[in-house]
């Protein structure tokens, strides 16, 4: 009597990555080198997910595995075999709504320095930020988010004095692995900082050792809080996607660099709202938010070149400007200064499909929303997938992904182009028609001379997406 063969379901967490991981494409070594295990032992197991789903062959194996088993965005992420982390929100306990931003600046800089370690995998902190606010189980974070250990503490600023509490807890069981207490003048805030993060790294004793974080906590080269609060009141307004944010961020920033023009951070930060003020069309004119981004970014990385936020921010400030070599350059060493930079990861996924390498920008892309799957500005990453769909002329996919990313920003006009022309290249004209009068209603002045904020590399390219675009309803200007 032959055996039915079993189904998906029967496979453990480890097995159902690697069959996935394995039918998107990836071969032995590159499941290995993510997992942390031996080719050998990822071909092993692929041999029994072979048998136990009664397939042959990868084609096979793909028709097995349902399509939303081949998304990223699971429920319940696999848990990475190297040690993984998700860092919450420092609870503020000083009493005082407008101290928010220290306990979080302290939040975000322990992300930092934990993320530069190429043996952990870190969540994003736009992710473990939205459970800000609310009382959690630990447990249930670590389940959601796929991690092993859960790290939390607490900020109290009182004066000039600063106390930091910081615990380490196993998202398997609950139970504390560290913990510790810090107290310290305001002005030895960055030394804190350093202290608690090397302790976290310690306490795990596993393949990460002290050595990998060899550079201090994200500092300005002449330490002033006075910069410091300025600069993570902005970078926190980046992700309102407004004008008026906007421009209370330059405020900001301006005065931080009155104050210090050498900060490298007010100099990214900077940089990063003048290029989203342009690509989301907050101005008329958006050739000098660009000009003002790329020289911003260039003056960041000669003021701090191991900072992965500043050489993410010049490949991004690139686009607008055809500057595309120059914007693969400065990803790529974002991604090698920071293995764990979601944004570096996502904005190269975006690159590769304006340069038409869908499939490189799709695995970038996945990666990006894997370790960030909360972050507000996700939607830049689901238009980066429906862009490299676009090219790869997988229309159909690009819609879905499109509509996605219109979901989570109405505003976005570049989801509402790729939408519009994908229904176009179905000749689905009515749906087109649609999409273009929906693009409307929330972006009345929307004109295909926009496409110029975000343009395609290949000309033949850019050229039959116009006409696409026109084709549906869009005008030229």
């Amino acid at each position: 009597m032959t055996q039915e063969p079993s189904n998906a379901s029967d496979l453990s967490n480890r097995e159902r990555q690697i069959a996935e991981d394995y039918a998107r494409g990836e071969n032995y070594q590159q499941i290995a080198d993510r997992l942390c295990l031996a080719p050998s032992t990822v071909r092993t197991h692929l041999a029994t997910i072979y048998r136990k789903l009664g397939v042959s062959s990868k084609l096979e194996l793909r028709d097995a595995l349902s399509p939303a088993q081949l998304l990223w965005a699971r429920e319940t992420p696999a848990r990475p075999e190297k040690p993984s982390i998700a860092v919450l929100a420092f609870e503020n306990m000083s009493g005082d709504p407008e101290q928010e931003y220290f306990s979080d600046g302290i939040s975000d800089d322990i992300i930092t320095a934990l993320s530069r370690s190429p043996w952990l995998f870190i969540i994003a902190r736009n992710t473990t930020f939205t459970f800000k606010g609310s009382s959690v189980d630990v447990r249930r974070v670590a389940e959601e988010l796929g991690v092993r250990f859960v790290l939390e503490g607490s900020v109290r600023r009182s004066g000039d004095r600063v106390r930091v509490t910081a615990q380490l807890i196993d998202g398997a069981t609950g139970g504390h692995v560290w913990s510790e207490r810090y107290d310290g003048r305001l002005e030895d805030v960055f030394d804190l900082q350093d202290e608690i993060t090397r302790n976290v790294v310690a306490s795990i004793q596993t393949t990460v050792h002290l050595s990998t974080i060899q550079e201090p906590v994200e500092r300005a080269s002449r330490p002033d809080l006075t910069v410091w609060e300025l600069t993570m009141r902005s970078w926190h307004l980046l992700y309102d996607f407004n004008p008026k944010s906007y421009a209370y961020a330059k405020t900001l920033l301006e005065r931080a660099l009155a104050l210090d023009p050498e900060s490298a951070e007010a100099n990214m930060i900077l940089s990063l709202i003048n290029h989203h003020i342009a690509i989301m069309g907050f101005v008329p004119d958006v050739r000098p938010p660009m000009e003002a981004a790329y020289a911003l970014a260039r003056r960041a990385i000669q003021l701090d070149d191991r900072n992965e936020y500043a050489h993410w921010a010049l490949g991004i400030s690139c686009w607008g400007l055809l500057k595309y070599d120059e914007s693969l350059a400065a990803l790529e060493r974002a991604v090698d200064l920071n293995p764990n930079c979601s944004l570096a990861y996502g904005s190269l996924g975006t690159l590769l499909g304006i340069l038409g390498r869908s499939e490189e920008a799709i695995e970038n892309q996945q990666i990006a929303i894997r370790s960030n799957p909360l972050d507000p500005s996700i939607f830049f990453r689901f238009s980066g997938l429906a862009l490299a769909n676009y090219m790869a002329g997988r229309y159909q996919s690009a819609i879905e992904w499109a509509e996605r990313a219109i979901h989570r920003m109405p505003r976005w006009f570049f989801a509402h182009f790729v939408l519009a022309a994908s229904h176009v290249a179905l000749e689905q004209h009515e749906q087109a028609a649609l999409a273009v009068n929906a693009c409307r209603d929330v972006l009345p002045d929307i004109c295909i001379q926009d496409l110029e904020r975000i343009p395609l590399k290949d000309p033949n390219k850019m050229t039959e997406l116009r006409e696409r675009l026109r084709e549906a309803g869009y005008t030229r200007r």
